[in-house]
């Protein structure tokens, strides 16, 4: 791989390195290969690395390691790196309550249409299908911030649905609402300001600063860059039991392990 790259500053203590100016599964490859050769190497002075859909962002120490010889140590990696046309993929099976009532009140509050509705229109299908188009397709995980868990994912197939952003954000949105972008699919951990369209709610939780289940070992953060999510429309019913063994620490979440390979389709 010889692909330039563009280095940006992040501060005084972390940079930006981009490939291109796209959101597309074979670039995110790219960053996943470089973020996994610059672990690799050990170096110190180089304290974490941020994969996002396109760029890697690299946190460093400044009083160890000088910001040109970051630059050049990663210069250099990427003129050797190997092409890389698979990633370790974790599918995670997301039960969502689409239209739900918590999406459905946060909407009246803002004064907007149901989001669903919404999307519906502007797609030129019906209600139904907006649910069974998010739901048809595995969405990849590419990028994973903005506040904990809030990943966001793409399609990795023809979804057909899109959704523009609101024109005025929310002053505030339920945690566990699943929403969309774009083609991206994202998730509120906490109550917080937002823009997306939501989609509705699942009863599963992707944070969990406590770790109480065996799902949140290794991080309060469920979900990784390199994920696969796969969405399952549930009723209100399954909703309720569900959350029922969330809340008693009973839950397991379905998590499989897997690979995800890049096709000539995807480059």
């Amino acid at each position: 791989m010889s692909d330039d790259v563009v280095f940006r500053p992040l501060g005084d203590m972390a940079l930006s390195v981009e490939f291109g100016d796209r959101i597309e599964l074979a670039l995110n490859f790219r960053v996943l290969a470089l973020d996994r050769a610059l672990t690799d190497t050990g170096t110190p002075g180089v304290r974490e690395t941020v994969p996002t859909h396109r760029s890697l962002g690299v946190v460093y120490d400044p009083a160890v390691i000088r910001r040109r010889d970051v630059e050049r140590l990663i210069t250099d990696l990427v003129a050797d790196l190997a092409e890389l046309t698979e990633f370790p993929s974790r599918l995670v099976t997301i039960p969502v309550w689409y239209d739900d009532p918590w999406s459905q009140a946060c909407a009246r509050a803002h004064g907007v249409d149901n989001n669903i509705d919404y999307l519906a229109q502007t797609n030129g299908i019906s209600r139904e299908e907006v649910i069974s188009r998010h739901a048809g397709v595995l969405h990849w995980v590419s990028a994973v911030g903005f506040q904990p868990s809030t990943y966001q994912a793409v399609p990795l197939g023809r979804m057909s649905l899109t959704g523009p952003k609101y024109e005025r954000p929310r002053q505030w949105t339920d945690p566990g609402l699943v929403c969309l972008a774009g083609t991206i699919t994202s998730y509120y951990p906490v109550r917080s300001p937002g823009g997306y369209q939501l989609l509705g709610r699942t009863p599963i939780d992707l944070f969990d600063p406590l770790q109480r289940t065996p799902a949140f070992a290794e991080s309060p953060v469920l979900p990784r860059v390199g994920d696969r999510h796969r969405y399952v429309p549930i009723d209100g019913a399954e909703y309720a039991e569900i959350r029922a063994h969330v809340v008693a620490g009973e839950y397991e979440h379905e998590i499989e392990d897997g690979v995800q390979r890049l096709e000539p389709t995807d480059a």
